[in-house]
């Protein structure tokens, strides 16, 4: 039960029954279910001036855009995999309404995520009576002062608000402060990659590398290094996958924004970027022939990169170049652009490499599906967005995209 503008709101059954003492409230808006369009619509009202009454019967935010740690994100397959087999619904709630009342449904059966299932490849060994390093029985302030302890050794983000849900699915910034361990590095791209985000307002950032720490050295010289066997790698087992579940988030849906969008200026003109960090992505890999290979994207990438003769590197140069205003230049694609963009790739006089890298790792595009039109302008803006905050095009929130709708709420 509770109270929003004079009204009282009563929740039943995934429903809210409205008393209405003050009908000038529902003559603004009420917005249902808290995904990225319904918190964009809503933040949209609330800038306008309008009073917005905004529910969810989850409690989490970003409906099928959420974030979840992995206590939280085995949660949600819990409760997915009870829903494919629901029981009857209760319509006791009816005989609840007044004359004067209605029901809103928050929201229908959600038949986006269907058929849920998880396996489990690493070992599970020793797996019972594991709980999360720094796991609380329930939420609590404490949280908060936790973090910014940690955050003086991690260079945490300062600048996200707290005020995410406190439920463990939601998979919130307080909640997601990277704990110290010297013998684990979750990063991937490099041993000691500063793991702060970058705000949209700068002009550009780059990503720092802090330095290893130089061993201080003994006084005695004369004692020569022992050569050490080289140590197996360390496998991965379930209960340190639990242990260490709040150093990581996943993503329902996990997408890259690009540095130069609609959504980005969106969230700069609104302010809603001051309340979320962004991290640059260092670089792009492709998997080839067996070999994982850096993709090149600016021009220092490909005049040193060393998989590329120099011949390709001219090409690729060329072929960039004319991909930035090829609007400018009709007659070198009018003929061909209804044909597929793998196609007119090897019309180019381009090596497999290069349109392996073209296709998909610069315009990430379909080889079967894509036209020559929409691969270049694919490229187009790939290449637009170079350079913005870094040496690749793409942003993504430190604490994944479920952090989006949360900053339109706020």
């Amino acid at each position: 039960m509770g109270h929003c503008g004079g009204e009282k709101l009563s929740y039943f059954q995934n429903a809210w029954i409205l008393n209405y003492f003050d009908h000038n409230l529902f003559n603004e808006n009420l917005v249902s279910f808290i995904g990225l369009p319904e918190s964009i619509i809503a933040a949209a009202c609330a800038r306008s001036g309008q009073r917005v009454l905004h529910v969810d019967s989850r409690n989490y935010y970003g409906g099928n855009w959420a974030s979840f740690s992995f206590s939280g994100l085995l949660s949600w397959i819990k409760e997915n995999q009870e829903q494919a087999h629901p029981c009857e619904e209760s319509t006791a709630w009816q005989e609840l309404i007044l004359e004067n009342e209605e029901v809103i449904p928050l929201n229908k059966e959600d038949q986006t995520i269907q058929n849920v299932e998880y396996f489990c490849h690493v070992s599970q060994d020793s797996a019972e009576d594991v709980e999360e390093a720094g796991a609380l029985p329930r939420p609590s302030t404490s949280v908060t002062s936790a973090c910014s302890k940690d955050s003086e050794e991690t260079s945490a983000v300062t600048e996200v608000e707290n005020g995410g849900l406190s439920s463990d699915g939601g998979a919130k910034s307080e909640e997601n402060c990277p704990q110290s361990d010297p013998g684990s590095d979750l990063q991937g791209t490099s041993d000691k990659e500063d793991t702060g985000g970058t705000s949209l307002e700068g002009i550009a950032s780059s990503d720092s590398i802090a330095p290893d720490s130089a061993a201080s050295e003994t006084e005695d010289d004369k004692s020569e290094p022992v050569p050490e066997a080289a140590a197996e790698p360390r496998k991965i087992t379930y209960p340190q996958i639990v242990k260490e579940g709040r150093r990581f988030n996943i993503d329902l849906i996990s997408k890259l924004l690009y540095s130069r969008g609609l959504l980005i200026d969106l969230l700069i003109k609104s302010n809603v970027s001051r309340y979320a960090e962004f991290k640059n992505v260092t670089r792009i890999l492709v998997l080839r022939d067996g070999r994982v290979e850096q993709v090149p994207c600016s021009r220092a990438d490909i005049f040193n990169n060393k998989q590329l003769t120099m011949v390709e590197k001219r090409m690729l140069m060329r072929f960039l170049t004319f991909c930035l205003d090829f609007e400018q230049r009709p007659d070198e694609y009018q003929a061909q652009k209804d044909r597929k963009f793998a196609d007119y790739l090897k019309t180019q006089k381009l090596t497999p490499n290069l349109q392996h890298f073209i296709l998909h790792s610069i315009a990430m595009v379909s080889e079967a599906d894509c036209c020559t039109i929409d691969g270049l302008k694919a490229t187009q803006k790939f290449l637009q967005c170079l350079g913005r905050y870094g040496n690749t095009p793409f942003l993504f929130p430190l604490y994944g995209q479920g952090e989006i709708p949360q900053c339109f709420c706020r």
